[in-house]
């Protein structure tokens, strides 16, 4: 439901190609609700079969023809349906924390470059989707009112974000630490029986 949900949102905004509706998830949507191409296009195929949008082919030089879609009467009032049903919890599937839940089934090391890797890779989000807010708030555009809600939607993103970031920072410098004092304990008979063998 959530991919209909986003393109019929997207498409209340303005008319646009699957082409553009892609793009535009990748500039906005993407850290909520994120997308394929093929599923794009296969979600726009239904929307019409069921009168919640139209499309209309536009002719291209050198290319194959356009499709435009633009949402119906139909698709407003579904979307305006779905907005107003109480919000519920969404049935969590994150790969990421299951694998984090089984750590200690992983090699330590392993698992150690992995969750300093995925810190990595989620700050790198974060400062992403902090330069994106920057550029909102310098260009806010004519559509204030769904700015407020689209920022407050970027802003947990990034706080729940700023949290991952702290725990996994504090786990992997303690676990480091752990592994260093192990290494450490591992070599200091091997220290002693050197001496004693030269004594």
């Amino acid at each position: 439901m959530s991919l209909r949900v986003t393109l019929l949102g997207l498409l209340s905004l303005e008319p646009a190609s699957g082409y553009d509706l892609k793009r535009t998830i990748e500039r906005s949507t993407y850290f909520i609700w994120n997308a394929t191409g093929p599923q794009i296009y296969s979600t726009l195929r239904k929307l019409r079969d069921e009168g919640y949008i139209t499309s209309v082919s536009l002719p291209q030089k050198g290319k194959p023809e356009k499709q435009i879609h633009t949402i119906t009467a139909e698709g407003r009032t579904a979307l305006q349906d779905f907005m107003n049903e109480p919000i519920r919890a969404s049935v969590t599937r994150d790969e990421v924390l299951l694998r984090i839940f089984f750590g200690n089934f992983a090699s330590k090391k392993i698992v150690m470059r992995e969750l300093q890797s995925y810190l990595e890779r989620i700050r790198n989000e974060r400062r992403s989707m902090e330069a994106t807010e920057a550029r909102i708030l310098a260009h806010p555009g004519r559509k204030r009112e769904a700015r407020r809600f689209q920022l407050l939607s970027l802003r947990i993103k990034v706080a729940q974000i700023r949290a991952m970031e702290q725990e996994l920072a504090a786990f992997c410098e303690l676990d480091l630490s752990e592994l260093d004092d192990q290494t450490e304990a591992r070599s200091l008979p091997m220290i002693k029986v050197a001496k004693r063998s030269k004594a």
